[in-house]
């Protein structure tokens, strides 16, 4: 397996932590994971991958803010997706990448769909040039191991009781030295889902976002209602809303 890595945000990675140790994945990160509060976080992350003998690849693909991100789906800066997906198929199809693990789209987060479809899109470039690859997804804030989804898995990977420890207290170390927004959402996984449900790791079979069907989600995205609240409380100006990241889809992976 040559399996490559393609996330969001710094700490998406902590989601999979013993596969990554596991397998040594090409790791690949969108964004430096400063959100809106500007305190990045990617040097925290590149600091616990040199501890497991990894890095993130920036010579495949330069991290930018999420301010960058933010502004190009409201279209008041330059898009780097083009940019992004021709330099990430260049790279895998060099590194011979066979598996791409990426976020899931979940609706939380637009980075994390965008993601999402930038993977797809990869995945279809190097199928296209008769590349064998398969494309997986693993969630970012839904159970990591759904018993619903049980029938689904395609990799799982099970930690024993010392390496669920050791994910826990690496999980709630890097939460606290990041930021305390991310120890929040952190310990709401754990009140909601309990310790124990990441005992296991689940990599699903991606899904085709409705983005790249040319249509809206059904119901509205968990980023966009928030932040219809957050501009009501005045703390945001304007709203990422679901037509954005459409509006984006419908020109990534094509000439232009």
């Amino acid at each position: 397996m040559k399996p490559l890595l393609l996330i969001a945000h710094p700490g998406h990675e902590l989601r999979v932590f013993q596969w990554v140790q596991q397998v040594r994945p090409e790791v690949v990160m969108l964004t430096s994971g400063d959100g809106s509060i500007g305190q990045p976080r990617l040097e925290d992350s590149r600091h616990m991958l040199d501890a497991w003998g990894l890095d993130v690849r920036s010579d495949w693909l330069r991290p930018v803010s999420d301010a960058v991100v933010y502004q190009a789906l409201l279209g008041t800066g330059a898009s780097p997706f083009q940019t992004w997906l021709d330099d990430l198929t260049e790279a895998a199809m060099d590194a011979g990448i066979d598996t791409v693990v990426a976020d899931e789209a979940e609706g939380y987060n637009p980075s994390h769909d965008l993601c999402r479809v930038l993977a797809n899109r990869l995945v279809s470039r190097l199928r296209e040039a008769g590349r064998s690859v398969r494309n997986l997804e693993i969630p970012l804030v839904g159970h990591p191991c759904d018993p619903a989804r049980e029938g689904q898995v395609e990799i799982e990977v099970r930690l024993t009781e010392a390496e669920l420890q050791q994910k826990l207290e690496q999980v709630l170390d890097y939460a606290r030295r990041c930021s305390p927004v991310l120890l929040g959402e952190v310990q709401t996984m754990f009140d909601t889902f309990g310790t124990q449900a990441f005992g296991r790791e689940c990599l699903y079979p991606a899904a085709r976002t409705p983005y790249e069907d040319g249509r809206l989600p059904d119901t509205m995205p968990h980023f966009e209602r928030v932040g219809e609240e957050r501009k009501v409380a005045g703390i945001y100006k304007d709203v990422i809303r679901a037509r954005h990241l459409l509006d984006m889809v419908t020109v990534v992976g094509h000439p232009g």
